[in-house]
């Protein structure tokens, strides 16, 4: 074997520290350096990764090796068996890519399978076989996880990190939890000085600051932790989950009866406080926004000044970021927000008339299109049909067990089914969805008039989030990205006399068909109301 065509890469993974004899890092490292030495391979990278791949999109190590192959044009890697290298279909894809764009040969030890172009057919069945093993052992731990979760929320205990006030424990192998001595007292004591409505979080924060420093912790909390455990009701005994309550077997630090008297408090305060002349103005912004360098949230004050004139500030609400100090003002970001708004000036009533006569003579090749997915769809649902049948064969030949069997299929019958009902709605669609386009495209002009008009503010939001996504503030500049088609169609309108392109893709129709068209005309309405 010519010496650049014998280098190779070894990848060794468990997925925790308790791995069984023979499968740990060092025993899949060895066997792959043996292998190598006997089919004449030269390892020039090892990798040996504690990683759980259950998440396929998380694989970093793993696409970290994949990258390394190509560039390095690595022809062979060694695996200890198909489950260390695959754990579902994504990954078994991305190998199939290697082998049949890079003729890379992957081998498994112990499995003594090699798959590359030329493998037999029943070769390359006992890899996707191996595939579908790998990702129904995933989805069975997965779902056997959440069931011993659920269980032990019905049996009344805690899953994940103990509240403030108590600390995780292990007895007889179960997860359990005990008071804290410090910490409890502390909390104690934030219920029984806020239940007096003499005390702020500022002042409650002030005063427990010394047992917070006897407990080492005063420097990772803030108000914020007083807020927190006046709200929580794990400390009287009962756990919120998702927004649902379940009885907790933990011991409880304080009474029902307390906790009841802190939330009236609280909720009296906030009454009082947002009575209080000057402080009831809408902040849009708050939660449209996040912050773009650090990612926190942009949050929002309203000042009153002379004249008893209101301004909104906004600025991020991570007091750490070097955007905390800088500020800028709702009618700063209004512009900004309009100015997002200037492509769709070019949809004019006539242009737009123009260009909806146009995609609608398309209707042959929409025709065309729809009869090649309709013929992909039907290819795909007849190849998971035959894999099944393979499969049943096997069975019937008494190659598979009833459990294997069962393991092997649940996958593909699981996409079968999802095919099946995406053909279905795909024959069941009407032309009715492009009368819905049409109707949206005739209201990309309303969409910039309204944007001018002044006020409707919270209405403006409501339309910005339908047209736009990932919107953040860095250094008082707005920025965002179009929702697709938009960006698309955008590119479309930059050429002279774009309305009577021909080659618009009919794609842009289906994905325009998504919009909630009601949402608009109900947002719209509020411009031809003001005129």
């Amino acid at each position: 074997m010519p010496e650049e065509n014998n280098r190779a890469i070894a990848f060794s993974r468990v997925s925790s520290d308790e791995q069984g004899e023979g499968f740990s890092l060092e025993a899949q490292s060895d066997l792959a350096f043996k292998y190598a030495k006997l089919k004449g391979l030269k390892i020039v990278k090892n990798w040996e990764e504690r990683e759980s791949a259950s998440k396929e999109d998380l694989r970093k190590a793993f696409d970290e090796m994949l990258d390394y192959i190509i560039k390095n044009n690595i022809q062979h890697a060694i695996f200890d068996k198909i489950d260390r290298a695959v754990r579902g279909l994504k990954s078994a894809y991305k190998i199939e890519e290697l082998i049949e764009k890079h003729g890379v040969k992957f081998h498994f030890t112990r499995e003594n399978l090699i798959i590359d172009g030329r493998s037999l057919p029943q070769e390359k069945f006992r890899f996707y076989l191996g595939t579908v093993m790998a990702k129904y052992y995933i989805d069975n731990l997965k779902s056997e996880i959440h069931k011993g979760i659920d269980q032990r929320l019905k049996n009344g205990y805690w899953n994940g990190l103990a509240p403030f006030g108590y600390k995780n424990i292990r007895e007889n192998g179960r997860a359990n939890l005990e008071i804290d001595p410090i910490e409890s007292e502390i909390v104690k004591e934030i219920f029984e000085l806020y239940s007096t409505g003499n005390f702020t979080y500022e002042m409650l924060l002030e005063i427990t600051k010394t047992n917070l420093a006897k407990n080492h912790r005063e420097n990772s909390y803030t108000k914020r932790l007083m807020e927190t455990v006046l709200t929580n009701p794990f400390y009287y005994g009962i756990m919120r989950v998702k927004g649902t309550l379940h009885p907790g077997n933990h011991i409880p630090i304080i009474t029902k009866e307390l906790f009841d008297s802190c939330r009236k408090i609280k909720t009296f305060r906030a009454i009082k406080y947002r009575s209080r002349e000057g402080l009831i103005h809408p902040k849009p912004f708050m939660g449209f926004l996040k912050c773009g360098n650090c990612g926190h949230a942009i949050t929002g004050e309203t000042i009153v000044k002379r004249f008893d004139k209101k301004y909104n500030y906004y600025r991020c609400a991570n007091n750490k970021c070097s955007g905390f100090r800088k500020r800028v003002t709702d009618t700063d970001l209004f512009d900004q927000l309009t100015s997002a708004f200037e492509p769709f000036s070019k949809w004019t009533p006539k242009a737009t008339e123009a260009f909806i006569r146009l995609i609608e003579g398309q209707s042959e090749k929409a025709a065309i299109w729809a009869n090649d997915t309709e013929n992909k769809a039907l290819e795909a649902r007849s190849e998971l049909k035959f894999r099944l049948k393979q499969l049943l064969d096997l069975k019937n030949q008494g190659l598979l067990t009833e459990k294997e069997f069962n393991a092997a299929s649940e996958v593909p019958r699981k996409i079968l089914a999802e095919a099946e009902v995406d053909f279905t709605q795909f024959q069941n669609a009407s032309s009715s969805s492009m009368k819905a386009v049409t109707s949206i495209i005739q209201m990309f002009y309303k969409m910039y008039q309204f944007m001018e008009i002044s006020g409707f503010e919270l209405e403006k939001i409501r339309l910005a989030k339908l047209v736009l996504y990932n919107c953040t503030l860095e250094e008082k500049i707005m920025r965002f990205d179009y929702r697709q088609p938009l960006d698309e169609l955008f590119n479309l309108t930059g050429s002279k006399n774009w309305w009577k392109r021909s080659d618009a893709d009919i794609n842009l129709l289906k994905q325009l068909n998504n919009f909630d068209k009601d949402q608009l005309e109900e947002i719209l309405k509020k411009s031809e109301e003001n005129n």
